[in-house]
């Protein structure tokens, strides 16, 4: 997510049973649903409780999906639930409605796939080639545990079936067994987020190391000769900041001394072998545009594939 116009400088100085149907167009500024609660959680790469509570409230409004990656979304659903019914010789059937918990009316699930005859969920997913290793063994990425868990917490049902392509080169199917005490603590804390936070539109201060664009989009202007008092537990973070700050500088110093004993060790050779890994120090040119043109070696290193 990008901001353009004026920045801002940071500086620091000296559980389920029966089901109700829901077929209105969705604002899902209403509900929690099975894509929100890993986030809510912090158990997401691409969501934070903040980045949730931000949209959840209206601040912040979630950008839609690209058409093209939409369209090539539910597509390759289709085959992928033919696939999976191929395969199983199970067979789905598509549920259009969202779910609504009967205890809970803001958990909300989207249920794409039953299983028929059999008291399941189906969901699909694609990945590439890059996250095969996700779904090496008996993996599966914690968002979508989370989100067929939140399905069944949200339906009832005993089982989750998750099936993904990988690439054009692998196609797994794994299973899901209801969790109780899961869906009890996954329900609770869903809870207290919307109640704490949500309702009240009180900001959730577990803050992450990926909230710097929600937190821009929440406050992108300063108001001009204004100051607060951020008090001990400001200076407490000024504190640990600075002490990552200079492990981060000594870190860097360390990185660079062993780059150059291996630089020494090289000599004038272009490259060298150490066990699987292969070591370049190249000549590069670089062209003059903004900078004066100059001559140097590049240092980088590799794994020899195969070894």
């Amino acid at each position: 997510m990008s901001f353009p116009g004026a920045l801002r400088l940071f500086q620091i100085m000296p559980e389920g049973g029966e089901l109700t149907e829901v077929t209105e167009a969705p604002d899902r500024t209403k509900f929690l649903g099975g894509s929100d609660i890993a986030g809510v959680l912090g158990l997401s790469r691409w969501k934070t409780p903040l980045s949730v509570w931000s949209e959840k409230t209206g601040q912040v409004v979630k950008k839609d999906e690209p058409k093209l990656y939409k369209t090539l979304g539910i597509r390759l659903e289709e085959v992928v639930a033919e696939m999976f019914m191929e395969e199983t010789g199970k067979k789905l059937i598509r549920v259009k409605e969202r779910r609504v918990h009967p205890k809970y009316p803001m958990f909300v699930a989207q249920i794409d796939r039953l299983v028929v005859n059999e008291d399941a969920v189906w969901e699909g997913k694609t990945a590439t080639l890059w996250l095969k290793k996700e779904w090496a063994d008996e993996e599966i990425p914690q968002e979508y545990i989370c989100q067929v868990m939140w399905q069944l917490a949200i339906t009832g049902r005993k089982v989750g079936y998750i099936s993904v392509l990988i690439g054009n080169e692998q196609f797994l199917t794994k299973k899901i067994e209801r969790d109780p005490i899961m869906i009890a603590e996954m329900l609770k804390r869903a809870n207290s987020f919307w109640q704490e936070f949500v309702i009240p539109k009180v900001m959730p201060m577990q803050i992450t190391a990926s909230d710097a664009d929600t937190l821009y989009a929440l406050f992108p202007n300063a108001e001009p000769d204004t100051q607060i008092d951020l008090g001990d537990e400001g200076a407490k973070l000024i504190e640990v900041r600075n002490a990552l700050h200079q492990d981060n500088i000594n870190l860097e110093k360390q990185i660079d001394q062993v780059e150059n004993e291996l630089k020494a060790r090289l000599k004038d050779k272009e490259s060298g072998i150490a066990g699987k890994w292969r070591v370049f120090w190249k000549n590069q040119k670089r062209k003059g545009y903004t900078v004066e043109p100059k001559e140097f070696r590049m240092f980088n290193i590799r794994e020899v594939k195969g070894t």
